[in-house]
């Protein structure tokens, strides 16, 4: 008798459908991260002026949280990696302090 090892089915791929009329979030920095129960929530903020002051005060206001698995935050952060450094803007490089666009 032969052993013959089962491949594990891939799944089939789903359609992507693209929401043309989803809002976006600017944002212009990260507030904090936090591992809660498994999941890996990132808090975005953006910078905004209030007017109503004089001079008018830059506010760091919470614009959004992104609450991502395991699996989906390793995938964003590999994503970003190689999409930054396709651009010539490598966090490898930022990080070792030779942040400079090539």
């Amino acid at each position: 008798m032969q052993y013959v090892p089962i491949k594990p089915a891939t799944p089939p791929q789903v359609p992507l459908i693209d929401n043309s009329l989803l809002g976006e979030v600017f944002v212009t920095g990260i507030a904090g991260c936090a591992n809660f129960h498994g999941m890996f929530v990132v808090t975005l903020e953006s910078a905004r002026c209030d007017h109503s002051h004089t001079p008018p005060l830059v506010e760091r206001i919470v614009v959004a949280r992104l609450a991502l698995t395991g699996p989906a935050a390793q995938g964003l952060v590999a994503g970003l990696n190689d999409f930054l450094t396709q651009q010539g803007l490598s966090p490898s490089q930022a990080m070792m302090g030779e942040a400079t666009r090539q």
